[in-house]
């Protein structure tokens, strides 16, 4: 089962005792905090050995770790379109903004969680580590308490439980967007990863956020 194999991992990095079970709380927490980086594959067994993740391959390894916890869940897949400027961001992405005027395109995953009282928004994309850099982090898990999601959804699809899930967010991909616009996100998102988990830059971060702090004094 995917629950075991994910305590076992947890356990042996250190985020969990060997005592400890593992709920729904706690299987979001663990995912959430994975690194964002693209695994070699989008596999849940594949995100778990490897403790990263994007948005697709994150909420495909929660979807399934929740049904074995007894709930199910809708898996969600949403086109989004960002103007960022470029500005706001740093090194090699401010490049790539200006390459595409501030345009960043994507098909974005999340879950709705089904629940005995109703339903509830789940988005585990952005870890707590990039906090304060302009990334959607969603701090706590409260069961029937809707979730932010990572980005603005322009047009929403329930995914089909039957057939391949990447698939399906490719074809989604294809049909909304352009070639080049498809290249210039697969850059971002390598990029934005390798930032996210850079100790430079976030010690960058805490280190305005504390200031920022001290100046608010």
């Amino acid at each position: 089962m995917l629950l075991e194999t994910l305590k076992s991992k947890a356990v042996e990095k250190g985020l969990l005792k060997s005592s400890e079970d593992v709920d729904l709380e706690g299987a979001y927490t663990l995912v959430r905090d994975m690194p964002y980086t693209r695994a070699s594959s989008r596999d849940p067994e594949t995100i778990i050995q490897e403790w990263r993740g994007t948005c697709s391959g994150k909420h495909y390894l929660l979807k399934q770790l929740f049904a074995e916890l007894g709930y199910p869940s809708r898996l969600i897949a949403c086109t989004t379109v960002a103007q960022i400027d470029p500005k706001d961001v740093r090194g090699k992405l401010r490049k790539l903004l200006q390459q595409s005027e501030g345009r960043f395109v994507d098909v974005h995953n999340y879950l709705i969680l089904e629940l005995p009282d109703g339903e509830m928004i789940v988005d585990a994309t952005w870890p707590l580590a990039t906090i304060g850099m302009g990334t959607v982090v969603n701090e706590r898990f409260v069961l029937g308490e809707d979730q932010k999601i990572a980005c603005d959804p322009i047009r929403t699809w329930v995914v089909p439980e039957s057939g391949d899930s990447q698939e399906f967010k490719d074809e989604i991909l294809k049909e909304s967007f352009t070639p080049d616009e498809l290249a210039h996100r697969d850059e971002f998102i390598r990029t934005l990863g390798k930032m996210t988990n850079s100790k430079f830059w976030q010690s960058l971060v805490w280190l305005e956020r504390f200031l920022k702090g001290k100046a608010m004094k």
